[in-house]
């Protein structure tokens, strides 16, 4: 399904044309010769590294210019993200531009695309353990926090989720990416995470069932799944009793 979404992209932002120049910091963010190597290059094949240079590197100026830059470049973007190719210095801030809060800045066939393009690939990566390149759901989710998608259905669909990677998943996450705290204030301890995703997150554990139904991922692991290694078993192990001192 991410492919069709990718091309729906592509159709659906394609009045976003650009010029012979773009609305980039050129003081000390790009340089012209950065910026003529984007334009010049075609969409579909632009790398990671070109549009970071030509566009993402640049200080953002908030003009009605620049998001319509962005979604020219947005289809790319999400190309570039399902393969784990990330035109920024942290995968968390790649949709920082995005502001899907702000209502004036977007349409509702735009704002639907998006919203199912994070869910379907949210999605994908709960039942696939490793990520590449070592990424986390919850990098992940920040990413997606940080640009004001809604998390409540990706939040949804790990909870739902029934295999040994979304257990995997739960574990690192127990043991090493939230902070659990007093009266249910819970938040997440990668720093780009920001207080509208920690109260997200929180709302969600909180949420009647979500504890159980991670506790049934990991308890099924750990009875079923005979090729873990010791260290495995015990990492499992430790985030059933985190879960069940702190959620249960």
């Amino acid at each position: 399904m991410l492919p069709a979404l990718i091309d729906a992209a592509y159709e659906l932002f394609a009045p976003y044309t650009v010029g012979a120049t773009l609305d980039v910091c050129k003081v000390c963010c790009v340089s012209d010769a950065e910026e003529q190597r984007l334009l010049g290059t075609p969409l579909r094949t632009v790398s990671a590294a070109v549009l970071d240079a030509g566009y993402f590197s640049s200080a953002r100026s908030g003009s009605e210019r620049e998001y319509w830059e962005l979604k020219h470049f947005l289809p790319r973007l999400l190309e570039l993200v399902t393969q784990f190719d990330f035109p920024m210095h942290s995968t968390e801030i790649t949709f920082s531009r995005l502001d899907l809060h702000l209502p004036t800045q977007w349409t509702g066939p735009e704002r639907a695309l998006l919203q199912t393009f994070a869910e379907v690939f949210f999605a994908r990566c709960v039942g696939q353990y490793p990520l590449p390149g070592g990424a986390s759901l919850t990098e992940l989710l920040i990413m997606f926090g940080l640009g004001h998608f809604d998390l409540t259905e990706l939040l949804a669909a790990w909870a739902a989720a029934r295999s040994s990677s979304s257990a995997l998943h739960a574990k690192d996450f127990l043991l090493h990416e939230i902070r659990f705290g007093r009266a249910n204030q819970h938040r997440l301890q990668n720093p780009f995470s920001e207080p509208h995703i920690n109260a997200a997150v929180a709302a969600w554990l909180n949420t009647a069932g979500v504890s159980q139904l991670l506790a049934q991922q990991l308890e099924s692991q750990l009875l079923h799944d005979s090729d873990l290694s010791n260290d495995e078993l015990n990492e499992l192990s430790w985030a059933y009793e985190v879960l069940q001192t702190e959620l249960l």
